[in-house]
């Protein structure tokens, strides 16, 4: 299957665990998702142990990268200068890096900010890396608004099978050897502000639990003096019993509405409870 193949779908708002087990396919994947940030004019962001190999990569398709690095609208760095600023990984400040990038971005005019992380690094004995699934739960909270876009790119061959399912299972989408990302089976979220709340489409399920339950409780802590969230999923295809769980329990902290529902989830959420949360208004979609 091409490189092209396997992360074409992709868009901003996305934030994406591609597990991958061949460096010809991992570098050409990865020079795609950037190659098509620069040509969409939006700021692109390469951290990873191979910086020269992709700008050649670059270079081979015909990007000025010389410009490109010049202008600022193209970066590429070794994790150094993001995941281990300071000589480790330190799980907060690497979240205010890329809160800070994203402010740099948009501040630059720039229609969005694109990173591709090679995770590579946190294979080896990295002090803090024990943190990486908290952080990866975490960081969805930044692509909620729909300008920036990750790609977390980790190598199968460097990673404990249990460990890498719990940090796929971080992500809200995920892509692997012969997988491309389909957005119709991953899980979609964005911040919506009239109303407040959040917009889901794709799948939620047991794969993104984790990614949900982190951007609810976000939406929830700077809801500031909004007195409903509203969760709206009628472009929800599919929902199981823990991402029901996810909105029944953040539905607890304050009132809530889930609109556009399916009838299974619309079961699944009476099942467990919904009738009986004060403040919580649950509507059928049509």
């Amino acid at each position: 299957m091409p490189a092209l193949a396997l992360l074409d779908r992709l868009e901003l708002g996305d934030h994406v665990c591609w597990t991958v087990d061949d460096d010809e396919i991992r570098r050409d994947a990865i020079v795609d998702v950037l190659h098509e940030g620069l040509r969409c004019r939006q700021k692109v962001i390469y951290s990873g142990d191979e910086p020269p190999a992709v700008l050649t990569l670059l270079s081979r398709r015909g990007v000025d990268t010389g410009a490109a690095l010049d202008s600022g609208q193209l970066r590429a760095e070794t994790p150094e200068h993001s995941y281990l600023a300071g000589g480790s990984f330190d799980p907060e400040r690497t979240l205010v890096h890329w809160h800070l990038e994203k402010a740099r971005a948009r501040a630059e005019g720039y229609q969005g900010l694109r990173i591709v992380g090679d995770m590579s690094w946190a294979g080896r004995r990295v002090p803090g890396a024990e943190r990486l699934e908290w952080y990866e739960s975490r960081i969805n909270t930044i692509f909620t608004d729909g300008y920036m876009m990750g790609v977390c790119a980790y190598d199968r061959r460097l990673f404990d099978p249990a460990r890498l399912k719990r940090l796929t299972l971080a992500h809200p989408g995920a892509a692997g050897p012969l997988l491309p990302f389909d957005p119709e089976t991953s899980l979609r979220i964005r911040r919506t502000e009239e109303p407040y709340g959040l917009w889901l489409s794709g799948e939620a399920d047991m794969s993104n639990q984790q990614a949900l339950t982190a951007i609810v409780d976000e939406v929830y802590q700077q809801r500031a003096g909004e007195p409903v969230v509203t969760i709206d999923v009628t472009a929800l295809g599919f929902a199981d019993t823990a991402a029901a769980r996810v909105l029944l329990s953040a539905a607890t902290i304050g009132p809530m509405r889930i609109v556009g529902c399916l009838p299974v989830l619309l079961r699944l959420l009476h099942f467990h409870g919904a009738m009986s949360i004060p403040g919580l208004v649950v509507t059928a979609g049509y």
